[in-house]
This record gives C-alpha cells, structure tokens and sequence, in this order.
C-alpha cells in the first residue's frame, strides 16, 4: 500500500470529486495529495461548490487530504477564509505553501 495517492494535473474541466476519491481507495490509501496546479480554478469559487463536495467525500470516506496552494492571497477572501478555518483543528483536509510540508503532513502519524 503506498502512503499517499497523488494527483499533480488535471486536465482542463475534468476534476470530479467522486472520481478523486474513488481513485485514491482504488489505490488502496487513505491519503491524497492535490499538488499545484491539481486544483481547477473553479475549486476556488466557493460559489461552485466543487470545494464542498470535495470536503463532504473526503470526510464520508475519512480520507486526509493536502492541497498545496502556495499563494492563497490570489484566490477570493471566503477562499482564504475557507483554507484557514481548514488549517485549524482536526480537519480532514488542509492546504499548504509547499509539497515538502503538504507530505509531512499526510505521513505524519
């Protein structure tokens, strides 16, 4: 089983939530690492719900996942509002400046 799966590009308007995740089990791990770039813009438009649905699979199947986003100041407030509240607690979820802390993360025990 490999520690993390990860999803470095997604071709233009192909991100599907669902199909993530199932990806990810399929893989036979319950880590996920979006590097820069894996996000579509749309992701970041709270409005779209995309990042919402990616939340709600990701909890459902207790997946941890880090996205790494090295400049949220360019994304919306309700975004950076968003990746904060995320970065808090005990969220399934968070979003990191840069892949080396994105993988400590997910392979920390």
């Amino acid at each position: 089983m490999s520690e993390y799966f990860e999803i470095s590009r997604q071709p233009a308007g192909q991100f599907d939530a669902v199909a993530v995740v199932n990806a990810c089990i399929e893989s036979g791990t319950d880590r996920l690492l979006l590097d820069d770039g894996a996000l579509p813009p749309e992701f970041f438009d709270l409005s779209t719900r995309i990042a919402g649905a990616m939340v709600q699979r990701l909890t459902q199947y207790e997946i941890r996942m880090a996205a790494v986003v090295p400049d949220p100041s360019i994304h919306s407030q309700s975004f950076q509002d968003f990746a904060r509240e995320a970065n808090t607690g005990r969220s399934w979820f968070r979003f990191f400046p840069d892949r080396e802390q994105a993988v400590a993360w997910l392979t920390a025990e």
